[in-house]
């Protein structure tokens, strides 16, 4: 099967416009699930539903099911018919299964677990964990040996099990008691000899973790370690399942969209509606009209400053965009840093310093620039406010910018939420009363 290219997206829009069955089963012929997945993003409901219409083999199309957009797959889902939903649902992997009917309708989801068939337990016993926790994303299908079998045993237990397994990484070493007691690689298991025990290979301290710990903190133990699965347990250390490297390539894409909307002040993704988009986006929307007429309010008490040194009002947009940026810069390297793990809750005082210097430094240059045009332009008594004005606010603006997602994720909130509309108005507002209080401070207003 080939991959879909541009070209190849146009002619399936064209096709599905046109409703031409034939050329379409020609095209699923020679196209991966996966990515005919992507390519329907590009179709409007209405067609994404007839093109999984002229589907004809199952296994196909849950394989593109598991891959589209949740608000499709809900959708689909919610107005197939319950046969169609369970035969696709018992055809996906427990996870990706898991992951849909979690979307589903209470009183459809409950109907749907009932017509499972006991092999699908697995999707029941996801669902008692949160979506986002390490319990929710495992596959509960991992490769476990007694580590008293030897090398020539697990390769023909792996025979036996292949078909029923996802993905097979590692050889889980399991004591009499199935406690996780060591791990080994397939390289390890395929280049000793059959007779040597798995307990001679295999590692004793294994990465694992909790079925509760947070998706983004599985995918830091991925990233940090080089890890293509992680194992989850349970109190007492038995293997509930494994979470593999395509679940976190899932979870760190996920994770990066949520913060981007959260940067831009907004809680969830777009919705089908125009009037969902309007409620989720006036709030963040309302904080900033708030913040606007605080500005305008605080301008005015300095209105006689203003009327004395009329020049002054020219470089507030200035002084609140050098502001404004250098936050959203300093709360950006700090939600990166605190996703990624560089930033440490523990030496949060420290990064919050360190942007303080660089805000100084930031704030030195720019008072310079900004400073020597004032003072060219207008004299060197603005010249001179300008720049103190200018250092202090970039100074002031990158330690805020720093400090409050550090502050934040303390507090157990998501720290994205700090930039965009948040950072942008408070520092707005900072800089404008630093602004005019060293004005009147420096000029003798």
């Amino acid at each position: 099967m080939a991959g879909i290219n541009q070209r190849t997206e146009a002619l399936l829009r064209r096709l599905v416009r046109r409703e031409a069955a034939g050329g379409i089963r020609k095209l699923l012929a020679r196209t991966r699930p996966e990515d005919l997945a992507a390519a329907m993003e590009m179709l409007t409901w209405a067609e994404q539903r007839r093109l999984i219409g002229l589907i004809d083999d199952m296994d196909y199309a849950a394989t593109v099911l598991a891959n589209v957009s949740d608000e499709f797959a809900r959708q689909f889902f919610e107005n197939a018919e319950e046969g169609l939903v369970v035969e696709l649902l018992e055809r996906m992997e427990p996870d990706d299964a898991t992951d849909i009917v979690e979307n589903l309708p209470d009183h459809l989801r409950d109907r749907v677990l009932n017509q499972l068939e006991s092999e699908d337990a697995d999707v029941r016993d996801l669902l008692e964990w949160p979506s986002d926790s390490a319990g929710g994303i495992m596959s509960p299908l991992a490769f476990k040996m007694r580590q008293t079998a030897t090398c020539g045993e697990a390769i023909a237990s792996l025979q036996r099990q292949h078909e029923e397994l996802e993905a097979v990484h590692y050889v889980y070493c399991v004591d009499g008691e199935e406690r996780l007691v060591g791990v080994t690689s397939l390289r390890s298991l395929l280049t000793h000899a059959p007779d040597t025990p798995l307990v001679a290979l295999m590692t004793r301290e294994v990465i694992q973790v909790g079925p509760r710990t947070d998706q983004e903190e599985v995918a830091r133990f991925v990233a940090r370690y080089d890890l293509l699965a992680v194992p989850v347990v349970d109190r007492n250390g038995r293997i509930l399942g494994i979470i593999t490297v395509d679940d976190v390539l899932d979870v760190i894409e996920d994770e990066a969209a949520e913060d981007m909307m959260l940067m831009a002040g907004m809680s969830e993704g777009p919705s089908q509606g125009a009037f969902q988009q309007s409620l989720r986006r006036a709030g963040w929307l309302m904080a900033t009209l708030v913040g606007g007429i605080l500005m305008a309010e605080i301008i005015g008490i300095y209105e006689a400053t203003l009327a004395t040194v009329a020049v002054l009002a020219g470089f507030i947009p200035v002084i609140m965009g050098m502001g404004g940026n250098v936050g959203i810069q300093s709360a950006t390297v700090a939600v990166r840093g605190l996703a990624t793990g560089h930033v440490q809750l523990g030496g949060g005082f420290r990064f919050v310093f360190q942007e303080a210097q660089v805000g100084i430094l930031l704030g030195l240059l720019f008072a310079t620039l900004l400073g020597t045009y004032g003072g060219v332009r207008f004299g060197i008594e603005i010249g001179a406010a300008v720049a103190m004005s200018v250092c202090l606010s970039i100074a002031a603006a990158s330690a805020i910018g720093g400090a409050i997602p550090v502050l934040l994720s303390r507090m157990g909130a998501d720290p994205a939420i700090a930039t965009g509309p948040f950072v942008t108005t408070s520092v707005d507002i900072l800089a404008v009363l630093i602004y005019f209080n060293v004005a009147r401070a420096m000029l003798g207003l």
